[in-house]
């Protein structure tokens, strides 16, 4: 992807983001803190944690391409997150920034395979929960694009996952 393409994506974003604000409030939190697991192409451990009534911190940790026989990556990940609306029926859309670092490991090009390279990306997790009635589980589905910025510039954008977690109060 192009320099330009990839500056107007990023501006495009931060639009984006700026209307959601100007336009959204939120309702009081829905829960302190709540650990579980994401599967999609990002297998994690993963952790959210309320620090306002609007605001998490989502930290995880794990695989990309697990299934990949050529190359996988180890990654951490930690994204500050902004609720957007009042709950309807349970539902909570956010939006977020964050960072992700981790390691490849191997290459589709067998004289690579044995390698190992770094990997930092800038990624805009947009997600929606879904908080089950009278229950403490918490249902996600995470669209997270990421922008490649320490071994070269790259644009990332088929980071989906699915998770679940158990909430605490």
């Amino acid at each position: 992807m192009r320099t330009g393409a990839v500056r107007a994506l990023i501006s495009g974003i931060a639009v984006s983001i700026a209307c959601a604000l100007a336009v959204c409030k939120a309702d009081a939190r829905p829960y302190d803190y709540s650990l579980g697991i994401r599967l999609g192409n990002y297998f994690a451990a993963e952790g959210k944690f309320f620090v306002s009534m609007s605001s998490a911190i989502d930290i995880s940790a794990g695989l990309v391409n697990p299934f990949s026989p050529h190359y996988q990556f180890l990654v951490v990940s930690g994204a500050y997150n902004l609720h957007l609306t009042k709950r309807t029926a349970g539902l909570m859309p956010y939006i977020g920034a964050g960072l992700s670092a981790g390691t490849q490991f191997g290459d589709r090009s067998k004289e690579r395979r044995r390698s190992r390279s770094f990997y930092m990306s800038a990624d805009v997790p947009l997600g929606l929960e879904y908080k089950l009635p009278s229950s403490p589980v918490v249902f996600c589905l995470e669209w997270s694009p990421k922008v490649r910025f320490l071994t070269g510039v790259r644009f990332i954008p088929q980071s989906i996952s699915l998770g679940f977690r158990y909430t605490f109060y």
